[in-house]
């Protein structure tokens, strides 16, 4: 049987509140209060002895207001997990995402499975980020190389298979100098046609150098190589 949480939820948009808090119905993770921001929850009450998650709603244009609640969270409740949801029509900087320090991340939140997925798997000190499959990524360094990173699936939504990885060391890898370039353009979300026409290459041979780069950096998937790139320190020259 799963343990029970208590969950608040910080948004300015009442729709996000209104949506996550009916997700979670009939749910081991109950929803004990919501408001547009953290100074307005000094009120609330948790029963005890339960596991607490901060649900934070953010729009991807705008981050600061996210940062500003998970600083106090993480201030005035330092036990709470943090699960970030971010809602966007554009491309996500996932430099300034991970910066945030969230326990865990949605972009453009999908059906319920795949928030509970997400939220088991932080309850489990997981770090956790979900991206559709049309987000387009700016990735950032994490603070440890070995970090362990777990993406979230549902196969009506397109999202990526539940698992972990390890990041791989530059002593194991030996990039050609197309790969880098390729790579350092899909940190910078650049998608395979983008790529192909920068460097004057057909679509075809961009995949065939992805398919080389997940094999040498280890990883599994065209958002976890760019993480990888930033955290081994690539950058254009």
């Amino acid at each position: 049987m799963r343990k029970s949480a208590s969950v608040i939820i910080v948004s300015p948009r009442v729709l996000l509140r209104e949506g996550v808090a009916s997700l979670l119905q009939n749910t081991p993770y109950k929803v004990v209060a919501g408001a547009t921001r953290p100074a307005e929850l000094s009120h609330a009450r948790y029963p005890t002895g339960q596991r607490r998650l901060a649900i934070v709603g953010a729009d991807g244009e705008n981050l600061d207001e996210a940062h500003d609640s998970i600083r106090l969270l993480r201030s005035s409740m330092p036990d709470t997990k943090v699960l970030l949801i971010v809602e966007t029509n554009g491309s996500i900087d996932l430099q300034h995402v991970l910066a945030l320090s969230p326990d865990a991340c949605v972009f453009n939140l999908g059906p319920r499975d795949t928030l509970i997925k997400v939220l088991e798997l932080t309850f489990m000190d997981q770090r956790v980020f979900v991206l559709g499959e049309s987000t387009a990524t700016a990735p950032s360094k994490t603070n440890v190389t070995t970090a362990s990173y777990n993406d979230v699936t549902s196969p009506t939504t397109g999202l990526l298979s539940a698992y972990s990885y390890r990041l791989g060391t530059n002593s194991q890898t030996a990039l050609s100098p197309r790969e880098r370039q390729i790579l350092i353009s899909l940190a910078e979300g650049k998608s395979n046609k983008t790529i192909a026409r920068f460097y004057n290459l057909s679509e075809a041979t961009v995949k065939v150098h992805l398919k080389a780069i997940l094999r040498k950096t280890k990883t599994h998937n065209r958002t976890q190589a760019a993480i990888w790139a930033i955290e081994h320190g690539l950058r254009d020259s």
